[in-house]
């Protein structure tokens, strides 16, 4: 065969190959959402070079869909205020606070307050807060907290017992929280008579991925590190349960077992999408236990696999949550998540930040001034 013949029938076939690899669909690399939890303080702050937060290892969590609550009312029902900055919580019927309807226990008891503050009482004292509106802070100094002062926040809390610089200047009342059994190799050397006047319990210690103990533990760990705060002045607040279900068979078992605690409020966490459900939730612990509440986590978000909320209606149920809480002469303040800059594995349009971290957003705003 002439060699011009060969080179042309071997170009033919190095065409034919090169055409067939070619009509080969190609693939994008799937690249999953990883949701990686992290720290609270990375969550917020991830050019922070300290390594105080310990590694929460699951940031909130599905709520079991038993659960939830029958409800016909909507959270797009109410509209987003034109002026956020200055806005007043809008004009609206409010449900009567119901009635108490069982005892309370660990000998805890509930005060009244006005919509414009909060005061509980403990074993060993009061405490008198500014507002309601409460800031869950993992920033530590990074992002400027003179910012966040507002007209109606009170308490303030960074998920460990570091206390947050400048907060008590700018009016905030600090609470160290025990968040589990990893912090409390330092908790008798910080939080010492007069470092602060209230103290949170465990975070979560229904979830796995939280503060992770049964009940029983929950009750060695409070006596041994909790209960002696009560006697330095300390109002303590209980351990905060997730929405799971599995929450209130924990805490009952906490509170009927954990004699002479001294428990004086009841701290809760709630993520959904049902301004109703949320109500019938909170009113659940105060009903339950006859002692004030501390919604110490929530946010329009939903963990159960359905869409997501709306930036219009996280407005809705912003304005209709802070409304309803702030009537509740027993809710004694709530902590919108979040105050911070990135929201993790969290609806980001709930967050109460600006992109820059500087100040708040127009959520922020109305969220610390109602």
């Amino acid at each position: 065969m002439a060699p011009t013949s060969l080179l042309s029938i071997v170009s033919l076939a190095l065409l034919t190959l090169f055409s067939s690899s070619l009509s080969t669909p190609v693939n994008a690399v799937s690249v999953q959402s990883e949701h990686i939890v992290r720290r609270h303080a990375d969550i917020a702050v991830s050019k922070r070079s300290k390594t105080k937060k310990r590694s929460n290892s699951k940031r909130c969590k599905a709520k079991s869909s038993s659960a939830a609550l029958s409800s016909t009312s909507s959270t797009k029902e109410a509209a987003k205020p034109t002026s956020t900055k200055q806005a007043s919580a809008p004009t609206t019927t409010q449900a009567a606070a119901p009635a108490k309807t069982t005892q309370a226990s660990s000998g805890g008891s509930s005060s009244g307050s006005s919509s414009g503050g909060s005061s509980s009482s403990s074993g060993g004292g009061s405490v008198n807060l500014r507002g309601k509106a409460c800031l869950a802070w993992p920033n530590y100094n990074y992002n400027k907290l003179s910012t966040w002062k507002g007209s109606k926040t009170g308490l303030i809390y960074s998920w460990n017992a570091d206390k947050v610089p400048g907060a008590e200047d700018l009016g905030f009342t600090y609470a160290p929280m025990l968040w589990g059994w990893k912090d409390t190799g330092d908790w008798f050397s910080k939080v010492t008579q007069g470092y602060a006047q209230i103290a949170l319990g465990p975070n979560e210690p229904n979830e796995l991925g939280q503060s992770n103990m049964d009940a029983w533990s929950g009750i060695s760990i409070w006596k041994q590190y909790m209960r002696p705060l009560a006697d330095k002045g300390y109002t303590l607040i209980s351990p905060a349960m997730s929405s799971r279900p599995n929450g209130k068979d924990w805490m009952k078992t906490f509170m009927a077992n954990c004699d002479d605690c001294k428990v004086s409020g009841i701290a809760t966490h709630w993520y959904g999408t049902d301004l109703e459900e949320f109500k019938s939730y909170v009113t659940y612990w105060h009903d339950t236990y006859n002692l004030p509440v501390y919604v110490t986590e929530y946010a329009d978000q939903d963990f159960n696999g359905g869409p997501q909320a709306t930036m219009d209606e996280i407005w809705a149920f912003m304005v209709g949550a802070t409304s309803w809480l702030n009537s509740q002469d027993w809710v004694k303040a709530h902590c919108w998540f979040g105050a911070m800059e990135g929201m993790d594995n969290v609806n980001p349009l709930n967050k109460l930040m600006n992109d820059a971290g500087d100040a708040p957003n127009d959520l922020g705003y109305y969220f610390i001034n109602n």
